[in-house]
C-alpha cells in the first residue's frame, strides 16, 4: 500500500511565477503543493514592474487591488520612469523620452494599468495571498528527485532539517528558476544567445535624495572611467540597485566583497564620502536561453526555468507570469475531466513564440539609447526591429490546436479586434466603468454576443450539458461591441478562461457547431454523428 501525498499539480519555485501559478490553479479550484527550496524570500530587487498585461491577469483571479494597494507604497518619493547618462550620477543629465510618454498615451485600452511593483515587494504579498486562500506552501523543501512513470510524478522532497517526503502529483510545474534543476534533469536544452554583459547586481540603502534634487529616474546608464553599470531605482530615496560591469575571465563575484562594492557605488555616484550600506549582491549576465522544450510527459516549464533573457523591457518575468496564465486553465480543465490530455499540448505552441519575441526584442535593448527607441548611427538596425510593449505583451495571437481557426496568418496584429487566438478588447461594459469586457472571462469558457442572445444562450446550455464545460454567455451593446470587434448584429465570440478568443462567429463558429468547436479546442473527441462546419481560417 502506497504512502505517498497525492496532490493534482506540484509546482516547483517559490518565485514571482510560481506564486503566480498557484494562485491561478488556486482560482480555477485545482489543489496543489508548492515547494520552494530557499527559507526566505530574496532581498534582491529584480523585477521592478508589473505590466498591464499580468495586471490584468491579478485582476481576473481578484488580487488586483491589493497590489495595486502595495504599489501606491513602493516608491518614498517622485514616479516611476526616466533614463540619465553619465560619468557619474552627479554630472549625469537626462534623455529625452517624450516620444515614450506619448507611445504609453497611446496603448492599448485596459481595465488595469501598469504597477512599479519591484519583486521584493510583490512575492511576499503573492506569497500571503496564496496562503490566505487555502495554498500549501512549503518553503524551506527542496525538490531532491522526482520521476514520471506516465500516470503521475513521484517526487521527493527534502526539508530544512533533512526529513523527506513522497509526494505522488498529476502533474508538476517547473517555476524554478535560469539554473532549473528539472529542466537540467530531463535534459532539456534550448535557443542560446552568449551574454553581451556580466555584471554585479549590489543592493544597497544609500540616501540620494540630496545629490538628485527632487528628480527620478528608472535606469541612469555610468560610463566611468574605472567602473561602468547601471544604477536602477527601488524607492526613489534611499534604496537603489547598483549593477557593475565586470570581467568573468578575471574575476568573481567573490572579488567584490562588501567594501570594494562601497568604493565603486560612490564612484558610480560621484560622492566620495557617501554612506553607503550593501543589502545584498549578485552576479548575472544578459545571456538568452529559450528552452526547446516546455512539456516533458507530465512535468512543465514556466518562467526562468523556460526562458531567460536581460531585463531590459520587463519582459521576462511578465512573461512567465503569462505562461501560468496559460498553462493554470488547461490544467485544470484536463485534470476536471473537461478537456482530453491533447489541450495541454498546445501550451509550448502558444507561450514558446512568444518566449522568442521577448528574448529578441530585451536582446535589441542592449545599446542603453536603443532600449529607449533613441536611434545613433551605431544602432539605428536595432531600433528599426524594435517593437513596443504593446506588441510584445498583447497584441499578438495564438496559434495552435486550442484556437478553432488554425491558419498561417501574422502572430502580430495591430490592433485588437477580437481576432482567433488573440486577447478580446477592453470595453467598459457599466456606466460607472467598474466592469471590463476582460472581467466577463473565466474562470469556465464565456460567449461575448453582440446584441441578441437568445439562440447562444440555448446552444451553451446543450453544449454545457455534453461536454461539462462551463460556458457563461454575455449579451453586450451590439454597436459598440460590433464596432469593437468587427462581429455583425448577434454575432458572438468564444473566449477561453484565459481572455484570448477560441473562435469567432464569422469564420465558422455558429449555435449548432459550438458544443463540436468547444471539444475541438479542449481536446475533446468530437461526436462522429454530428457534422462539424469549423473552416480553418482566421480574422
Amino acid at each position: 500500500m502506497s504512502t505517498e501525498q497525492h496532490v493534482p499539480v506540484l509546482v516547483v519555485g517559490g518565485g514571482m511565477v510560481g506564486l503566480s501559478a498557484a494562485l491561478l490553479l488556486e482560482y480555477h479550484g485545482v489543489p496543489y503543493v508548492l515547494v520552494e527550496k530557499r527559507a526566505a524570500m530574496s532581498v534582491l530587487p529584480r523585477s521592478r514592474g508589473v505590466h498591464t498585461r499580468s495586471a490584468e491577469i491579478f485582476r481576473q483571479i481578484g488580487v488586483g487591488a491589493r497590489l495595486e494597494q502595495v504599489a501606491a507604497t513602493a516608491l518614498a518619493k517622485g514616479k516611476f520612469g526616466g533614463a540619465w547618462r553619465g560619468s557619474a550620477l552627479t554630472d549625469a543629465r537626462p534623455l529625452d523620452l517624450s516620444h515614450v510618454a506619448a507611445a504609453m498615451a497611446a496603448a492599448d485600452p485596459s481595465p488595469a494599468n501598469f504597477l512599479f511593483l519591484p519583486q521584493v515587494l510583490l512575492e511576499p504579498v503573492l506569497a500571503d495571498l496564496a496562503r490566505s486562500r487555502g495554498g500549501d506552501l512549503r518553503f524551506g523543501v527542496e525538490l531532491t528527485d522526482f520521476h514520471d512513470d506516465g500516470d503521475a510524478v513521484h517526487a521527493t522532497l527534502r526539508a530544512a532539517d533533512g526529513t523527506e517526503t513522497i509526494l505522488r502529483a498529476d502533474y508538476l510545474v517547473a517555476a524554478d528558476g535560469a539554473a532549473s534543476t528539472v529542466r537540467r534533469a530531463l535534459g532539456i536544452g534550448g535557443w542560446e544567445l552568449p551574454p553581451t554583459h556580466h555584471l554585479i547586481n549590489v543592493f544597497a540603502h544609500t540616501d540620494l535624495t540630496g545629490i538628485l534634487g527632487g528628480q527620478s529616474f528608472s535606469q541612469c546608464e555610468i560610463s566611468g572611467e574605472r567602473v561602468r553599470g547601471l544604477v536602477l531605482s527601488k524607492n526613489n530615496t534611499d534604496e537603489w540597485s547598483f549593477h557593475i560591469e565586470y570581467d568573468p575571465d578575471v574575476e568573481t563575484l567573490a572579488d567584490y566583497p562588501e567594501r570594494r562594492c562601497v568604493e565603486l557605488i560612490r564612484e558610480m555616484v560621484g560622492a566620495p564620502e557617501l554612506e553607503v550600506e550593501v543589502l545584498a549582491r549578485s552576479a548575472w549576465d544578459t545571456g538568452v536561453f529559450v528552452a526547446d522544450e516546455y512539456r516533458r510527459g507530465r512535468v512543465f516549464l514556466a518562467g526562468d526555468a523556460a526562458h531567460r533573457h536581460a531585463p531590459w523591457g520587463g519582459y521576462n518575468g511578465n512573461t512567465g507570469i503569462a505562461d501560468a496564465h496559460n498553462l493554470a486553465w488547461k490544467l485544470a480543465a484536463v485534470l476536471s475531466g473537461a478537456a482530453g490530455p491533447a489541450l495541454l499540448d498546445s501550451y509550448v505552441a502558444e507561450r514558446r513564440p512568444r518566449a522568442l519575441v521577448a528574448a529578441e526584442q530585451a536582446r535589441l535593448g542592449t545599446d542603453f539609447l536603443a532600449r529607449y527607441g533613441i536611434e545613433t548611427p551605431d544602432n539605428a538596425a536595432d531600433v528599426a526591429r524594435r517593437l513596443d510593449i504593446g506588441d510584445v505583451m498583447v497584441r499578438y495571437r495564438y496559434s495552435s490546436s486550442a484556437v478553432a481557426a488554425e491558419s498561417s496568418a501574422p502572430l502580430q496584429v495591430p490592433e485588437l479586434k477580437g481576432q482567433n487566438g488573440t486577447r478580446i478588447p477592453h470595453r467598459w461594459v457599466d456606466a460607472a466603468e467598474t466592469v471590463s469586457t476582460l472581467d466577463l472571462c473565466g474562470p469556465g469558457f464565456a460567449l461575448l454576443v453582440a446584441g441578441t442572445s437568445a439562440p447562444w444562450r440555448d446552444a451553451a446550455a446543450r453544449a454545457q450539458r455534453e461536454t461539462g464545460i462551463e460556458l457563461a454567455v454575455h449579451a453586450l451593446p451590439e454597436g459598440d461591441w460590433s464596432t469593437s470587434t468587427d462581429l455583425p448584429a448577434g454575432g458572438a465570440l468564444l473566449v477561453r478562461p484565459d481572455m484570448h478568443v477560441a473562435a469567432r462567429s464569422d469564420t465558422g463558429l455558429t449555435p449548432a457547431s459550438l458544443t463540436d468547436t468547444l471539444r475541438i479546442v479542449t481536446g475533446l473527441a468530437v461526436k462522429a454523428d454530428v457534422a462539424v462546419d469549423v473552416p480553418m481560417q482566421s480574422v
